[in-house]
């Protein structure tokens, strides 16, 4: 690839975070759209003529994820609604998921091509768009009235609004790396306060809008980052390890630790007693089917409600119950377990989690040193690390596509920071 196409796909970049904003603000589905975008740039600037492992391994869990449609009690059609009526979305979680994983490739290909120190106009464009998605999110959390007030013409005050805000907060959990990064490549000898202010920040502003998520994102960005500037050598393994074994042990952690947790007398709010209620069901789940699992998104269809488990009825008039909540007809699990690793064991089997495991194992051999980065890198990639993983673990749908899109589109910026701010040694080995 030519250096003036790197460069080229630098302002590509650039002009998918003027995007970013806005994404977020409606409720971040659309970066699924906006990673489609600029793969097909990407396709120009770097067309694939080789794969390393790291691709091999995350397509070989896409398709496996794909391959278990086949047993789900939940599968979609291909193509669904209309073009003409601008409804139509591909409705298969399986190919959304290998689409999905082909248009990050291609765009963090694209951008590991991107010549040493091209493209500062590029990430002066993807600052200030995080930036103001940072200032924006702390208005959310000051003024709320304000926010519900401004989104009302738009979608429903109650329900949609807070949502869209929440989204928005777990979409800017991703940009925050790049920030960071940026803090530290410019603060000098202040890059430690400047990095403390920002996730003091954003801390605040997540507990004001009321993101038990995202604020669990800034302790995990606290903690990764702790790790790689401890261990200089082996760091980024050792938090691809962490996260590799966390999955493995999941049903044993949430399935049965947490349960024991909830028999105890520690107070917790009904949002987390509610996850763990969920949590048990996944578990029972995966102990039917522990090879294959039961297929990609057929938690959709485990429709079991507390009224059919009076062991927890009972436990939900103890701590949860209110006047106004007919709870006896509430799923237990509402759609899916809002907890990834839970959900590869449930629904792709041992098969699934040995080949995610593969993936993250790979990733972390493959990434340089910790000591081999300048320090606006490091802490870029650390940070990316660990409020991806916050995200992981509570959050999203394992197949929400949007979700792997904003990382994807979030490595490449952390990469278009590494070319500009320090040595380019990103790439895979």
């Amino acid at each position: 690839m030519t250096q003036g196409r790197g460069a080229g796909f630098a302002a590509v970049l650039a002009i998918a975070f003027v995007l970013w904003l806005p994404v977020a603000v409606f409720g971040a589905q659309g970066y699924s759209a906006l990673i489609g975008l600029t793969a097909i740039a990407a396709a120009f600037f770097a067309p694939l003529r080789r794969f390393n492992l790291i691709v091999l391994s995350l397509f070989a869990l896409a398709a496996w994820s794909a391959a278990s449609s086949l047993w789900s009690a939940e599968t979609g059609s291909i193509i669904d609604g209309a073009l003409s009526e601008g409804t139509m979305n591909v409705d298969a979680a399986g190919l959304r998921i290998l689409l999905t994983v082909l248009a990050g490739t291609l765009t963090i290909a694209a951008a590991l091509r991107i010549p040493q120190s091209a493209g500062r106009q590029s990430l002066l464009v993807v600052g200030c768009m995080l930036g103001l998605h940072g200032l924006l999110t702390l208005s959310m959390g000051l003024f709320p009235e304000l926010t519900l007030d401004l989104y009302a013409p738009m979608s429903d005050r109650v329900k949609e609004a807070p949502q869209n805000i929440l989204r928005s907060a777990n979409a800017f959990v991703l940009g925050l790396p790049i920030l960071i990064g940026l803090a530290a490549a410019f603060a000098g000898r202040a890059t430690v306060a400047a990095c403390v202010a920002l996730l003091t920040v954003a801390f605040v502003a997540f507990l004001m809008i009321g993101t038990d998520v995202a604020l669990l994102g800034v302790i995990c960005m606290a903690v990764a980052i702790g790790v790689v500037m401890i261990f200089v050598h082996h760091g980024f393994r050792i938090l691809m390890t962490a996260m590799s074994a966390i999955i493995l042990l999941s049903p044993l952690i949430l399935g049965v630790g947490a349960a024991a947790l909830t028999r105890t007398d520690i107070p917790m709010p009904c949002s987390v007693q509610s996850r763990v209620w969920a949590w048990n069901l996944t578990s029972e789940k995966i102990m039917e089917r522990p090879l294959t699992g039961h297929g990609i998104e057929a938690s959709k269809e485990w429709r079991d409600t507390f009224g059919e488990r009076p062991d927890l009825l009972r436990e939900v008039d103890q701590k949860c119950r209110s006047d106004n909540a007919d709870w006896e007809v509430y799923r237990i699990l509402p759609g899916h377990p809002h907890n990834m690793g839970l959900q590869i064991w449930a629904e792709t089997g041992i098969i699934g989690v040995i080949l995610a495991i593969a993936s993250l194992i790979i990733i972390g051999n493959r990434l340089p040193r910790p000591g081999d980065v300048d320090i606006p890198t490091r802490l870029a990639v650390a940070s990316l690390i660990g409020g991806s993983f916050a995200l992981f673990s509570l959050s999203y749908s394992v197949w929400n596509e949007a979700f792997w899109a904003t990382i994807a589109l979030a490595s490449a910026g952390v990469i278009l920071l590494d070319r500009v701010t320090g040595p380019a040694r990103l790439g895979a080995k």
